[in-house]
């Protein structure tokens, strides 16, 4: 019955173990590169390959679970409004799971299967299907049918037939060709970089108006572009030109799926040369849908306007006007008489203008919107960095209290600066407020309330490469759970921190944390696995000159290893 166990075996959901389908992927994709799933039991599951992104998996699970619902999520309450287990040793090639971490070759199995299951009450509450967003979507833009989808045989198109379709401006034909061939994205993209500018801004608009419209048909392959632009925009070491111009165009043309990257694009103003590039995309997204750029942290372009490079000063002004910025109206016409030249693409053609002249404009459309009861109302708002001030004055009111013993009124105001941060999108604020807010409920014995902050919180950090902080949210999870008595799942914790720890060169930690693996394993019954990581900590502290805590192990070691001896001679 032991070896039977061992065996790899299809995945099962741990809550009524059912057979599940192997893990699909789906868009938007919001923390990482996972694959999603679900059980008729109404469990839903992310697939992280790697095994090392638990943060961030439980929370596109959680988000996947309540229908990206993020509000209803992050006040949840784990084992009474959903429970949560994790499925280690998943191979997602094969769908197997390989209970020892390795298949019959040896080679090492990290996947992780991080599933979550609402109270029957809360999946009543929501009224998406999330079993129809892994089926096959809906048809979506009409587009020429494909030689595939014609019954005919798959074609490839090569540089000059898609550099020419591109050039002509037939998008149409374009969708056809990059259903029936996958690498005709990749052949528009590479005009991105093409010695006529004419050509790279022909580029951008059809790139965009493709990949949106055969987004429903072709999610994974949409998601990989989006990615491989994001990432060339993040990198100054990569050739990006056209990059976030290309990432906006395909979020105008299908904000339903891909609005929330807006924040995404947002996040690059803190990068002086990409200034234009980023107003000019958001300019664009706001002229046709301004409530997705609204929602977003979009008070960061009202810094914009005192910037002193004109080419910023003036696609601010233009992009401000195109979502009606009233906020900014008073701004604006401060620079109506700029004098600052630049060149802006206004959809058709290069322009060279002024400040003063695209300021003008903007007024006139912001004057233009409409402040109706049935549509969208504007109001004047504090500044981005009034707000901010005022969440940090928060945050630190909470300290204070807390340090007196005040958990009730530290909570209260932790949890509007939270509100703020999460309102302006500052992504390493909102970390650290979880992780307070955490701290408070682990001083009220509260820990279910705490686990699923931490876990957030970890989850921005994984996603921002913090290593440093992610390590030191890992320990509090798994602290949580020790004190639980649920060691099972403080095991993937424990792998996950002595991953990173063994990158930073802490042998120190590394040492404390197999030790917690080989406590894990012995209680579930593993105890050659126990021994193996017992060994090499022992093995880390002796290397260290830690003479004590070698010695304690020691002994540990050889009182088990008496266990296993007597077991086999059972």
């Amino acid at each position: 019955m032991a070896i039977a166990k061992l065996a790899a075996h299809p995945p099962r959901c741990p809550f009524c173990g059912s057979p599940v389908d192997p893990p699909r992927d789906i868009e938007p994709k919001h923390l990482g590169d996972f694959s999603y799933g679900a059980c008729t039991c109404g469990a839903v599951f992310v697939c992280d390959i790697t095994g090392y992104n638990l943060g961030a998996a439980f929370s596109e699970a959680l988000g996947f679970a309540c229908d990206e619902d993020w509000e209803l999520a992050w006040n949840l309450i784990p084992g009474e409004d959903y429970e949560d287990a994790l499925v280690e040793g998943y191979d997602q090639a094969s769908h197997l799971v390989h209970p020892t971490g390795r298949t019959k070759e040896g080679k090492r199995v990290r996947g992780v299967l991080t599933f979550i299951r609402l109270g029957a009450e809360l999946q009543d509450l929501k009224p998406g299907d999330l079993r129809a967003r892994l089926s096959s979507s809906p048809a979506g833009p009409e587009v020429r049918p494909s030689s595939r989808e014609a019954g005919g045989a798959r074609r490839r198109y090569s540089k000059k037939e898609v550099e020419d379709a591109v050039g002509r401006g037939e998008c149409g034909i374009l969708k056809g060709m990059a259903l029936d061939d996958p690498l005709v994205l990749r052949k528009m993209q590479r005009l991105l970089y093409s010695a006529d500018e004419a050509m790279r801004w022909k580029a951008v608009l059809s790139l965009g108006e493709v990949a949106g419209g055969i987004a429903d048909q072709r999610p994974a392959q949409v998601g990989d572009l989006l990615r491989r632009l994001l990432y060339a925009s993040n990198d100054s070491a990569a050739a990006n030109w056209g990059a976030i111009e290309t990432v906006g165009e395909i979020i105008r043309s299908r904000p339903d799926i891909y609005g929330g990257f807006v924040n995404n694009i947002l996040a690059l103003l803190r990068d002086p040369p990409s200034r234009p590039a980023v107003l000019w995309a958001l300019g664009r997204i706001g002229g046709l849908h301004p409530e997705v750029v609204r929602k977003a942290s979009f008070f960061a372009m009202l810094g914009m306007l005192e910037d002193k490079d004109p080419a910023v000063r003036g696609h601010a002004c233009w992009a401000l006007g195109e979502i009606g910025a009233v906020e900014a109206r008073s701004a604006i016409e401060g620079l109506v008489g700029d004098p600052g030249v630049l060149c802006i693409f206004d959809g058709e053609k290069m322009s060279e203008t002024t400040v003063g002249s695209l300021a003008a404009g903007a007024v006139e459309k912001i004057l233009e919107v409409r402040m109706d009861s049935t549509g969208p109302e504007h109001k004047r708002q504090d500044t981005r960095d009034d707000e901010f001030q005022r969440a940090v004055k928060l945050y630190r009111e909470g300290e204070l209290l807390i340090h007196r013993g005040m958990t009730l009124d530290a909570m209260s105001r932790l949890e509007e600066a939270l509100g703020v941060f999460e309102a302006l999108g500052v992504q390493r604020e909102i970390a650290n407020t979880c992780e307070k807010k955490a701290d408070v409920h682990v001083i009220r014995g509260d820990f279910k309330r705490a686990v699923p902050l931490y876990q957030r919180a970890m989850a921005i950090c994984e996603k921002v490469n913090d290593p440093v902080s992610t390590v030191i949210l890992a320990d509090k999870i798994i602290d949580l759970y020790r004190k639980q008595n649920v060691y099972d799942k403080a095991l993937p914790y424990y792998f996950r921190a002595l991953e990173l720890v063994e990158g930073l060169e802490d042998s120190g930690r590394a040492g404390f944390y197999l030790a917690g693996i080989g406590d894990v394993y012995e209680r579930q019954g593993r105890l050659e696995d126990a021994l193996e990581a017992y060994r090499i900590a022992l093995k880390i502290y002796r290397g260290m000159g830690a003479r004590e805590r070698a010695d304690i192990l020691e002994r540990g070691i050889s009182t088990l290893e008496k266990r296993v001896a007597d077991s086999a001679g059972e």
